[in-house]
């Protein structure tokens, strides 16, 4: 019993060390990354300036992941060839979308053969093109299935994404971070104004985001 309690104890002062370890490094990690940034700007503005050593998780709320084309405009990279991934970018921000159909079969995490191709472009473009540059992967599913598993799904598509980028494209994983946001970040309405299902704007939705800092977190 007194093992259990020990055990027990060392496990909750794991978890809430990782925690504020965390924290820690999320508000410089904002202050320096999102302050200029105006599509995150507003939304952080109260953490950003807050003199706090840490903050805590649930204060944060979670940004609107929007990148419209008057602010962010499409451009074309050379080492991408595949028509359906879009390029966007600003002076501070370049954003590259992937459908997810591309990277995976449907409601699954595991990087599909043909992808291996899609991602070696972008993992070339971002080398080439931004060496030494943090970036965020972020994970988005349509509104199919239930909110817990689309969270879950987009957690393991963002994390898969990364892992592949580490380990065979040769970005430094610790200039990655992941984020899954299931269903809540949709580009247009997963259902049209008859509530019937809009099986084009689902695909559209189902993606995975790479969005590079360009001015700065270089090492």
């Amino acid at each position: 019993m007194y093992l259990l309690r020990f055990t027990t104890y060392l496990v909750t002062i794991f978890l809430f060390g990782t925690v504020d370890d965390f924290v820690l490094r999320l508000v410089p990690k904002f202050k320096d990354n999102f302050s200029s940034n105006q599509v995150f700007a507003k939304q952080y503005k109260p953490y950003l300036n807050t003199q706090v050593s840490k903050i805590r998780l649930s204060e944060v709320p979670i940004p609107n992941v929007n990148f419209p084309e008057e602010v962010f405009p499409e451009i074309k990279f050379s080492e991408i060839t595949c028509s359906k991934i879009r390029v966007q970018e600003n002076k501070d921000l370049t954003i590259i979308t992937l459908p997810a159909d591309i990277l995976f079969y449907s409601g699954k995490d595991q990087i599909r053969p043909q992808a291996e191709k899609v991602l070696s472009q972008v993992s070339h473009a971002i080398s080439d093109r931004y060496p030494n540059t943090w970036l965020q992967i972020l994970g988005h599913t349509d509104s199919v299935g239930s909110e817990g598993d689309n969270l879950k799904l987009s957690e393991q598509q963002a994390l898969a994404v990364q892992r592949w980028l580490s380990e065979k494209g040769g970005i430094n994983i610790s200039l990655m971070t992941k984020q899954g946001y299931g269903e809540t970040q949709p580009i247009t309405p997963n259902s049209n104004s008859e509530r019937s299902e809009n099986s084009v704007a689902r695909q559209n939705n189902d993606r995975i985001e790479i969005v590079i800092q360009k001015t700065s977190n270089h090492v």
